[in-house]
């Protein structure tokens, strides 16, 4: 055969990943991956322009391979998804096609006859006119989601997400937004006067109930087109196992949502940015007019830069910046090695004020300097082509011992 596209195969068995390597006999090259690293298939379907993932069965752990199906079939779905098995039960069959398998082979099946079925499959896409990178351009077409985080705790992340949430409203009045807060507290989402029963740990131990209407009545509308979410997750839902849970959460939230927003608090940054970076549009990295932070902030943004998609647009954002108190703003972008969407000043009365209150800034009966700013860049944001060079290569900031 001339087609030597890439197939992924998700297995823990050897003997299963033995037997589809025999099976497809070097027809496709297989790219074998543990059902753990979820997010490392996505990252080869992503690259590759793959079409066809088999996912094996694992009979010890059947919920957790209906996990993976449903999350690729939800992130992809042109992809064509294949489990196989050494034995299947008519129930467990059912299951996988209903979580959005196309087909199962089994190990004792003909070869040949499997090589074909193969070829079926990937032919489809060719006679429909859909064939390499699919899934990719579907996805350009989704909702835009900014991720924003921090170093520091002594940043706070959680009001600059409220009112980023709050500017993308006013300039997008028709849209559908989810703010979505990591770092949200038993009484409030935010520092907004408003508390959601339904939160995100929810959707994660029930992911089949969510849909418009679950929306409708469970996440009110704090003002017209804009609801809030509380994704404060637990301990026990910060694991490798709990993965594909988060990632069919979000993406079910991202085919229902125009833009998402999401405050990922610097606690829980590594795990949000390693499952759900590829589907970021934009990352917002906010630091103080700090030389540490700084420093810390490029290496995070290294660390996670294989997690990131290619069109993803990274960005620095100054919190408490002082224009005649140095570092200057481009200081800190060649020291971060992004470009800076702007800087914001601490106008701290305003901000305690609307903090206290339960109420966005910009709702204040007094003029915000910072609301103004920040209006300000989120236009040039929104004007910002779809990736964002870096700023520099070294960093003019001295770095501390």
């Amino acid at each position: 055969m001339t087609n030597q596209e890439i197939v992924v195969c998700v297995a823990d068995d050897l003997g299963l990943r033995v037997w589809l390597e025999r099976t497809l006999d070097g027809a496709w090259p297989v790219e074998f991956v543990a059902s753990s690293d979820l997010t490392r298939v996505i990252k080869l379907v992503e690259a590759t322009g793959c079409r066809l993932v088999f996912v094996a069965m694992d009979e010890a752990n059947p919920t957790g391979s209906l996990r993976v199906i449903s999350a690729l079939v939800k992130s992809h779905p042109a992809l064509k998804v294949v489990t196989i098995a050494k034995r299947v039960t008519q129930d467990h069959l059912l299951k996988c096609m209903r979580a959005g398998a196309r087909d199962c082979f089994l190990a004792d099946s003909d070869a040949e006859e499997i090589r074909t079925q193969v070829q079926v499959l990937l032919s489809r896409d060719s006679e429909d006119g859909r064939g390499d990178g699919v899934a990719a351009s579907e996805r350009r077409q989704g909702p835009v989601v900014t991720l924003l985080t921090g170093v520091s705790a002594t940043v706070d992340t959680r009001f600059l997400t409220q009112s980023m949430a709050f500017a993308i409203s006013k300039r997008h009045p028709d849209a559908r937004i989810l703010a979505v807060d990591t770092a949200a507290s038993e009484r409030h989402v935010f520092y907004l006067d408003a508390n959601n029963r339904f939160n995100l740990s929810n959707l994660l131990h029930n992911p089949d109930t969510l849909d418009d209407t679950l929306v409708d009545t469970a996440l009110e509308e704090y003002v017209p087109g804009l609801r809030l979410l509380a994704g404060t997750l637990p301990p026990e839902d910060l694991t490798e196992a709990s993965n594909a849970d988060l990632f069919i959460a979000f993406s079910q939230l991202m085919g229902l949502f125009d833009h998402l927003i999401v405050n990922v608090d610097p606690a829980v940054a590594d795990h949000w940015i390693e499952v759900v970076g590829l589907h970021a549009t934009r990352l917002v990295m906010a630091i103080h007019p700090i030389v540490e932070q700084a420093h810390l902030a490029r290496d995070k943004l290294q660390q996670w830069a294989p997690e990131l998609s290619r069109g993803c647009q990274r960005v620095l954002l100054v919190d408490g910046y002082e224009d005649k108190v140095p570092p200057g703003l481009v200081e800190l972008e060649a020291a971060v090695g992004i470009k800076a969407a702007g800087a914001l000043p601490l106008d701290w009365a305003n901000r305690l004020l609307a903090k206290n209150a339960g109420i966005p800034i910009h709702k204040l009966p007094r003029r915000s300097v910072y609301n103004r700013k920040l209006e300000s860049l989120m236009r040039r944001m929104d004007d910002r082509p779809a990736a964002v060079g870096e700023a520099g290569s070294s960093s003019r900031l001295p770095r501390r011992a």
